[in-house]
């Protein structure tokens, strides 16, 4: 190691030490550099660089932080530092807020592949709509059904989602994403979009009814990134999630004050009481949870059961810490 070079546990123990102090620091950057360049070269993963960029250079990874700073926060506009400031306050050392940036980096990442696709698939439903008479748009980017008076759905999106699996018999076997929606597609598409606009009786955006059909129809979820040479060792279909399993290793993540919290997240006010701290900040810590749990099941089929399970294994715990 060349003089005056810091190594990863002194960067990342000078880096807890400018959060603490409130403000991200010349140690803080050099770790998220660090971790953004382990996290895009690894082996594990095959995540495409930034457009622009032929590979993960250092300017490629430079790009993707800034991305992730930038990312807009519809809830706490002008938060931009608020995921860096969720893993600092998640960390008990210098190596646990490395793995905590590392998932952050890759889910994002991985929300990123997600929103192309549904941006594709949005533009896809945009043209579909046009063509079908059942389905009027409606100023904002709203879509409705031409029978239905116009108004502005406002409801909760898991109602939609469940007005989508209500649907069934309809599935998506064919998919391209270039050129000509296959009849069968177009169908289920069409169908299920049109049963959720039933139970919204109003305008949805077009960004959460490509949401609800992208959950709906799970092979327009985004493709797993491995390498190569992972996957001449996976099976050809992959198995399902098991619900337990992936409960179990959620709770096995949490800490014994987030574990408490679990069955409570819908219940705001009491988030002080349960984590015996100050409004501010368990305010924080239980949108760090919140977030932490969507990513974390992102990718599952079976993202409510999973929660639900691990809703059940908090609510039976314990634990008088």
């Amino acid at each position: 190691m060349a003089s005056g070079e810091l190594d990863t546990g002194t960067i990342s123990e000078a880096a807890l030490r400018e959060l603490h102090e409130g403000q991200p620091g010349p140690a803080t950057i050099a770790l998220l550099q660090q971790m953004g360049r382990q996290c895009t070269r690894s082996a594990r993963t095959n995540f495409p660089p930034p457009e622009g960029y032929p590979y993960w250079s250092d300017d490629a990874v430079d790009h993707l932080l800034a991305d992730m700073f930038d990312r807009e926060d519809h809830d706490n506009p002008g938060q931009e530092h608020k995921w860096l400031l969720n893993c600092y306050l998640r960390a008990t050392d210098g190596a646990s807020l490395e793995r905590l940036l590392l998932t952050t980096i890759e889910n994002f990442l991985k929300d990123q592949a997600k929103g192309t696709l549904r941006g594709q698939l949005r533009r896809r439903l945009q043209t579909l709509f046009e063509a079908d008479d059942r389905f009027e748009p409606v100023e904002g980017d709203r879509w409705t059904l031409a029978d239905e008076p116009v108004r502005i759905w406002q409801g909760d999106l898991t109602e939609l989602e469940r007005a989508a699996l209500d649907v069934r018999g309809v599935e998506i076997t064919r998919w391209n994403h270039a050129g000509k929606t296959p009849r069968d597609s177009r169908e289920a598409l069409l169908t299920v979009a049109e049963a959720v606009l039933t139970s919204a009786r109003g305008a949805v955006r077009a960004e959460d009814l490509a949401r609800v059909l992208q959950q709906r129809f799970r092979m327009l979820n985004e493709p797993s990134f491995v390498s190569f040479d992972d996957q001449l060792d996976q099976p050809d279909e992959v198995a399902a999630v098991d619900v337990d399993v992936r409960a179990r290793e959620l709770f096995a993540l949490l800490s014994p004050g987030e574990r408490r919290l679990v069955p409570l997240l819908g219940e705001r006010s009491r988030w002080k009481e349960v984590l015996g701290t100050g409004r501010a900040r368990a305010g924080v810590m239980g949108d760090a949870l919140i977030e932490l749990l969507r990513l974390a099941t992102v990718d599952d089929a079976d993202h409510d059961r999973v929660v639900l399970a691990l809703v059940e294994l908090c609510g039976g715990l314990d634990d008088p810490g």
